[in-house]
């Protein structure tokens, strides 16, 4: 986070995503990375080896079944370098084209996924049964009658909220689920505090926004709706990737905070969602100093761990006592 604040205009090899999208809008373009994937995938296509096997142009274009060869060449030609790759032996698929063509495979399946059933996880704030549901590939998780851990910010019993591919369902629980997308958000706020965008890897920036006029009398801020003083906002400015979350799980991504609790037997990358909650409950402490504007997070009950974030949610002093 300490690297120049900057703002991406350009996507792929200086490419703009407007441009991107305006490449990708075709048939044909789209027909020739689902072919080139396919091939690949049959000679172990992956990160691991760089060295994957070329399709040669009349290969290819008998795959893609397209007859007129002018034609063929002229939607080819737009797909490179950006999303295939020329070489002397053929074509084969970029970095982003791989990229690309994963996004498809990862967007795929059935978007009617029955999580019905019982969950033998309960609300971590009122004990209450948890509704699973997936829609628009996103997967929720609803407390049947309390307010959730969210207030306004997000909708009413709210939990955890968060995109999900459908692939990534099959032959899961709802509490398989749950488990599952806690270590993805987890992982990603890692990532997104180091100032790293998990989805393209541009820079992140971080802001932070306080109640100015928090009072959790009862357990919730009448003002805010929520009983968490400071919340963090991460987000991409080149593909828009963000999240928005309590400071205490913002700060949940740093090195010293996973540390100091993986030492006490807390390992902050696989929690349930009740040691998660309980964690912030009864081990953090928030507060919020003005001019400037400051949060300082305390973990830990006897040993402690002091964090100091500035208000682009940067440690600027981190002692452990």
């Amino acid at each position: 986070m300490e690297e120049s604040r900057r703002t991406s205009k350009t996507g792929l090899n200086g490419m703009s995503p407007e441009e991107a999208f305006a490449v990708l809008g075709d048939q044909t373009r789209l027909n020739i990375v689902r072919v080139l994937w396919t091939a690949g995938v049959v000679h172990e296509y992956d990160d691991l080896d760089d060295s994957a096997s070329t399709m040669s142009f009349s290969e290819l274009r008998r795959r893609v079944d397209v007859r007129d060869n002018g034609r063929f060449n002229y939607h080819l030609s737009k797909l490179v370098p950006h999303f295939v790759w020329k070489t002397e032996e053929g074509y084969r698929l970029s970095g982003a084209g791989k990229k690309l063509a994963r996004t498809v495979v990862a967007v795929a399946g059935g978007h009617d996924v029955d999580l019905s059933g019982e969950m033998d996880t309960e609300c971590p704030v009122c004990g209450a049964e948890i509704s699973a549901t997936y829609e628009d590939q996103w997967l929720r998780f609803t407390c049947t009658e309390c307010g959730g851990l969210f207030g306004d910010a997000a909708p009413s019993g709210a939990l955890l909220n968060a995109p999900f591919p459908a692939p990534g369902l099959v032959g899961r629980t709802p509490d398989g689920a749950l488990r599952t997308e806690l270590y993805r958000c987890m992982l990603d706020m890692t990532s997104m505090m180091q100032g790293v965008c998990p989805e393209c890897a541009s820079v992140v920036e971080g802001t932070l926004s306080v109640c100015d006029d928090h009072d959790t009398h009862g357990g919730r801020c009448r003002a805010c709706g929520t009983p968490f003083v400071a919340w963090g906002e991460l987000r991409c400015d080149s593909c828009r990737y963000a999240k928005r979350l309590p400071v205490e799980l913002c700060v949940m991504g740093l090195a010293p905070v996973i540390g100091f609790l993986y030492a006490r037997d807390v390992n902050v990358l696989t929690p349930s969602l009740d040691e998660l909650v309980e964690l912030i409950q009864t081990q953090m402490r928030t507060t919020v100093a003005e001019n400037p504007l400051r949060v300082v997070t305390v973990i830990g009950a006897t040993d402690r761990l002091s964090l100091t974030l500035d208000e682009h949610l940067t440690v600027v002093d981190c002692s452990e006592s």
